[in-house]
């Protein structure tokens, strides 16, 4: 694999993000099953399921928060499962006109994302610009996130994925970029709010065709809570976003791995976490256990590289190790 100078963590999957809200929570005690036919809603995300949908161990929480589908971010408003769902049916999302964040409503598409992999906008939904929502008729769709975007475009380079990591004095901002040749610029933008953005780096892409990593820190973030995104400028100087990473200083984790024989354990002496992902290079949800354990152990790895995701106290981080 190619790399630049450095490189650091994956962290794949959705992080916290400003102004979020519990829409739904269903324990693993207990299920919620919705009959063929009923109109189902969850904050402005309606599904009407052709075939009986049950629901537990699921949480859906709905957030003020773009992502970015090239060529310019989504709506402000995404819903986020703890768990990815399998849905075949009627799937309706609702939003406001003030929350285009740019985009042209016409062009607007159904967009969600499985676990660990990127936001896909869907050809064949439909958008009601008088009763401002897009709808996609499903089936089998496994997702675990949904939103609204403008259509899709080809570019000589796309993010795979873009996360960061402030377990040490400063943030260091990592993203991996799938590259089909020609070059972008890579603008790197911080905000203490995660509303005005400034830009503190600029980085060019490699000239190269395949998965290439990169690095950035920050090295004189104002606040202990930051957000961060990535501005991928094209020759023409059209722009496309990232999605934003939420980061805020923390101490050591106390986090201990230990690889052997195709495996790995991970220890945790201090807080317990709320629970972990096992995510591959290519940003791909290898495993998801949301116990919340002091100890972990993860086997039948192949060599190669991958990264541990944990949440600890509502907050994310991620940790590297190899598997040789």
């Amino acid at each position: 694999m190619k790399k630049t100078i450095l490189f650091a963590a994956l962290l794949a999957g959705v992080l916290t993000a400003p102004a979020q809200k519990q829409v739904l929570s269903v324990g693993n005690t207990s299920a919620l099953t919705v009959k063929a036919g009923t109109v189902f809603s969850l904050d402005s995300l309606v599904l009407t399921p052709g075939a009986d949908l049950t629901l537990s161990s699921n949480t859906i929480r709905e957030s003020a928060t773009a992502v970015g589908v090239p060529p310019a971010p989504g709506i402000d408003r995404q819903y986020n499962f703890s768990s990815p769902i399998t849905f075949t049916g009627t799937i309706r999302l609702y939003y406001q006109p003030s929350e285009l964040n740019g985009a042209t409503e016409s062009t607007l598409e159904y967009t969600d994302s499985a676990a660990g992999g990127t936001w896909v906008p869907e050809v064949t939904s439909t958008v009601n610009t008088s009763l401002h929502y897009v709808q996609y008729m499903a089936s089998a769709k496994s997702f675990v996130a949904s939103t609204a975007s403008g259509p899709v475009i080809a570019l000589p380079i796309t993010l795979v994925s873009f996360t960061g990591n402030w377990n040490e004095a400063n943030p260091v901002l990592s993203w991996v970029a799938n590259q089909t040749g020609g070059t972008v610029t890579f603008n790197i933008e911080s905000s203490v709010d995660g509303v005005s953005w400034n830009t503190i780096g600029t980085q060019n892409s490699l000239d190269n065709t395949g998965l290439d990593n990169y690095q950035f820190g920050d090295p004189n973030p104002p606040a202990q809570n930051m957000y961060y995104r990535i501005v991928l400028v094209l020759p023409s100087g059209q722009p496309s976003y990232s999605n934003i990473v939420h980061l805020q200083k923390r101490g050591n984790d106390n986090v201990i791995l230990f690889t052997r024989n195709n495996s790995v354990s991970v220890r945790f002496t201090g807080t317990t976490p709320g629970g972990i992902r096992l995510i591959n290079v290519a940003g791909q949800v290898l495993r998801i256990d949301m116990t919340g354990r002091q100890e972990y152990d993860l086997y039948g790895l192949n060599a190669g590289i991958y990264f541990l995701q944990y949440e600890l106290n509502g907050q994310w981080a991620v940790r590297e190790f190899a598997i040789d």
